[in-house]
């Protein structure tokens, strides 16, 4: 079975209990705290010496030194991960569970790239915008690219709307590049 696949279950997993307890953002923190620790102590907790017990105990304990106390799902759910040794997945469930939050409010991701801060005059045209063509409400995830110059990139559900000044300068030098092609 893919990772993704996996991975996805777990993250979905999660969110259901989360929502269940109405702990979705506590359980997003929990998890993305629980990703940086692991990162940062990969060697260790990829050991397969190292009992699962000893892994979670570990874990428990930089998180409470952190100033976050974990529930018994979340303590359950690393115990399983660590048992069945998919702790490598925890970024790609951090991530997946992001996305199954977004549905469940009945939105939509989607990454925007945009060459200076947003205005909210300008976030709410590219909502206007996602809206048009999947019915649902964007939840934004901005990453600022000075490199644009100017303009913005929306991706959403496999579609990408460029109206950078980069792309279009991309777009004239392929078909320039394509019109020589033809002229030789």
């Amino acid at each position: 079975m893919r990772a993704s696949t996996v991975a996805g279950r777990y993250a979905r997993s999660l969110l259901n209990v989360a929502i269940l307890t109405g702990k979705e953002e506590e359980y997003s923190n929990f998890l993305s705290l629980s990703r940086q620790v692991y990162e940062r102590f990969r060697d260790f907790f990829d050991n397969p010496t190292v009992k699962p017990g000893v892994k979670l105990r570990l874990l428990v304990e930089a998180l409470r030194d952190l100033g976050v106390e974990l529930d018994n799902a979340e303590k359950n759910f690393l115990l399983i991960l660590f048992e069945r040794k998919r702790q490598k997945l925890l970024p790609l469930i951090e991530r997946l569970y992001g996305y199954e939050r977004i549905e469940s409010m009945q939105k939509i991701p989607a990454d925007l790239q945009i060459a200076h801060e947003p205005s909210q005059e300008e976030l709410e045209l590219l909502r206007k915008l996602v809206r048009k063509f999947v019915l649902r409400d964007p939840v934004f995830k901005i990453h600022v690219r000075r490199d644009l110059i100017a303009g913005a990139v929306v991706e959403f559900e496999g579609f990408r709307y460029d109206t950078t000044v980069l792309g279009r300068l991309k777009k004239m030098s392929r078909q320039v590049l394509k019109r020589r092609g033809e002229g030789s």
